[in-house]
């Protein structure tokens, strides 16, 4: 009877790390792209692409561990993986079935050992990478479904970069032209980034539903690249001269702490009404602000001075949204059971925030910044990392309210 037990864990085991295949030395990491793309991976190391692993990304880690402890049928490794058809679509395990399950509750360290393997390969920590978009030959995304990550497209053969040109050479990699890199169409993008529920049937971002309703045809880019310039793909040159000068986009993929994009993307007015002073927001997206990720915060604080610089008075509003468990506690969006609040600003809409002036008050000073994480949820999963509790200021300003 123990040999049969034996067996039927040896099985089990070689099932378990039956993988897909796995990523060649030569294709792992950007690092080897760099000799010919150096421009464009040293801004993509910029980007949060680059940190979609949680061996990088606080908030992502401390968000998969707050999960597990509140639902503990999940298992750790099991959410990492669900996790990865997105922000780690080349991983070599789409699922982890019952089996599995078994296997790594009952703590057979081979097992173990093997899915740490999976989990951590230099190509998964390596993040949103090259091999991962510019190995995507075809896509097939159902917007019924929502994001499915890998399972919305289907990768080349390995060894073939595709990209928006149909005369790319090089001496490194097949080079091959697809039209999601040459047009406009946000399909890429919507790989991951069109909308998720959650297994209590909430939806927990919806950027490119909020997109397609805004009636936009701009697509991704023109914000999180950048617009069209003449500039080099490539610094190789298959005669040894001057590379050849195309119409290029930065790979930088533009967030809060790379890039001026909330100044540029979204007007601030002000007013001032009798008692009330105003900020007027216009958002010039195509989708909410902020969007994405349902624990961000955009802040709009506003204090108040007497002549002698004294302050009298201070009032902010948040736009983001709130999640409630079952029990009716506030949760992260992926355990939630209702969104109860969402004062998020639409796209392409603008809207007035009355702020009431306290007696005595000679001036104003507001600031508008942005949290990746509000105060309150980071402290209650247990945020540490200073990237992402940092609040963001992009405008301050002073007002004379006489």
């Amino acid at each position: 009877m123990k040999m049969f037990w034996v067996w039927v864990l040896s099985m089990l085991a070689a099932v378990m790390v039956s993988q897909a295949e796995e990523i060649n030395k030569k294709w792992e990491t950007n690092e080897n792209c760099n000799a010919c793309h150096m421009d464009i991976s040293e801004r993509w190391e910029s980007s949060r692409h680059a940190n979609s692993h949680f061996s990088k990304n606080d908030l992502f880690k401390k968000s998969l561990e707050y999960m597990v402890r509140k639902n503990p049928t999940l298992i750790l490794d099991e959410v990492k993986v669900e996790c990865a058809k997105c922000h780690n679509p080349r991983i070599t395990k789409k699922t982890v079935e019952d089996k599995d399950k078994y296997l790594l509750l009952m703590g057979i360290e081979e097992n173990k050992q093997e899915m740490q393997k999976v989990l951590n390969t230099e190509n998964m920590k390596n993040g949103i990478n090259c091999v991962v978009c510019h190995n995507i030959d075809e896509i097939h995304l159902d917007k019924s479904k929502g994001s499915q990550g890998m399972n919305s497209v289907k990768f080349g053969e390995q060894g073939t970069m595709f990209g928006p040109f149909d005369d790319a050479d090089s001496p490194y990699h097949k080079t091959a032209q697809r039209e999601h890199f040459a047009s406009d169409d946000p399909k890429l993008c919507f790989v991951c980034h069109y909308s998720m529920s959650n297994k209590q049937g909430v939806e927990v971002y919806a950027t490119g539903k909020e997109y397609d309703a805004s009636g936009s045809a701009e697509g991704c880019r023109e914000c999180h690249m950048s617009g069209k310039f003449e500039g080099f793909a490539s610094n190789y040159s298959k005669n040894g001269g001057i590379p050849k000068p195309r119409i290029v986009r930065e790979h930088r993929f533009a967030s809060v702490d790379n890039s001026n994009i909330m100044i540029d993307h979204i007007d601030i007015k002000t007013a001032v009404r009798g008692k009330s002073f105003i900020l007027t927001l216009k958002n010039k997206t195509p989708h909410a602000i902020p969007t994405g990720y349902g624990l961000r915060e955009i802040i709009l604080n506003v204090a108040y001075f007497d002549k002698a610089d004294q302050k009298v008075g201070e009032e902010r509003k948040v736009l983001a949204a709130k999640w409630l468990d079952g029990k009716g506690k506030e949760t992260i969006p992926h355990l939630a059971t209702s969104k109860v609040e969402d004062t998020r600003l639409a796209g392409n809409t603008a809207q007035d925030y009355v702020f009431d002036v306290p007696q005595g008050a000679n001036y104003a000073k507001y600031t508008f910044s942005y949290r990746l994480i509000s105060e309150k949820m980071a402290q209650t999963i247990g945020v540490t990392d200073p990237f992402f509790l940092k609040e963001y200021v992009f405008s301050e300003r002073r007002i004379h309210l006489d």
